[in-house]
């Protein structure tokens, strides 16, 4: 299914963001940057949400974030990050990054995150758009030195299974996987799945505002 929305991809020097435009382009209207000057004057013109590759602590697309979300805080940026790159990840979450994808970065995987932040982002622009409790978030998300990707990916999950009772299948779902992977994260971690009788969801996890995909896993961006 076709949308209208726009999303703006910020090329790198590898060749992963030519690979990202492809992937979108068939459910979305996909316009390139080639730099951050390029990208910030495209974001006046309807883009719906960003994706930008990281490279490095020097990634030009750190500049396109801060600035992006300085003259644009409401835009969704989905930052792309190399395996291993854990400390430029969480530099583009503190500049206020919605998600970020580990490379190699899967099509269904894309699109369910670019789905998912479109979404949001509608609902942000509500009457209510001003209690979001997300706004409030940025430089203060507070990481522990040393924190790994995995650690990251195993507090989203963690989380997802905690806001939904221990229910699989909408933890699953509000991840971005499928149940087959999420059972699969749970037996290699050996975390026993009880679902919790008569109680509503709690935050039980001290867990970073923002969320890291990794692999095949999809980690929510929603408030831990």
């Amino acid at each position: 299914m076709y949308s209208e929305s726009t999303i703006l991809v910020l090329s790198g020097s590898s060749n992963e963001s030519e690979t990202i435009a492809r992937m979108l382009a068939d459910h979305y209207r996909v316009i390139e940057a080639d730099n951050p000057e390029d990208a910030l004057t495209q974001l006046s013109n309807g883009v719906d949400v960003v994706v930008a590759e990281l490279e490095g602590p020097q990634s030009s697309a750190l500049e396109l974030l801060r600035q992006g979300k300085t003259d644009h805080p409401g835009k969704p940026f989905l930052a792309v990050a190399n395996r291993g790159d854990v400390d430029t990840a969480v530099a583009a979450m503190k500049l206020g990054a919605a998600d970020c994808l580990v490379k190699p970065v899967l099509r269904e995987q894309l699109q369910t995150v670019v789905s998912r932040l479109i979404e949001e982002s509608q609902q942000k622009m509500g009457p209510e758009s001003g209690s979001d409790p997300q706004s409030k978030h940025g430089s203060n998300i507070d990481i522990p030195p040393g924190t790994s990707l995995e650690d990251l990916e195993r507090a989203a999950v963690e989380q997802a299974l905690a806001q939904h009772q221990g229910n699989r299948t909408h933890a699953a779902k509000t991840l971005g996987i499928s149940v087959r992977t999420l059972q699969r994260k749970l037996k290699a971690w050996g975390i026993p799945v009880v679902p919790l009788q008569h109680s509503s969801p709690t935050n039980n996890f001290a867990l970073p505002t923002h969320a890291v995909h990794s692999g095949h896993t999809a980690y929510s961006a929603h408030a831990h």
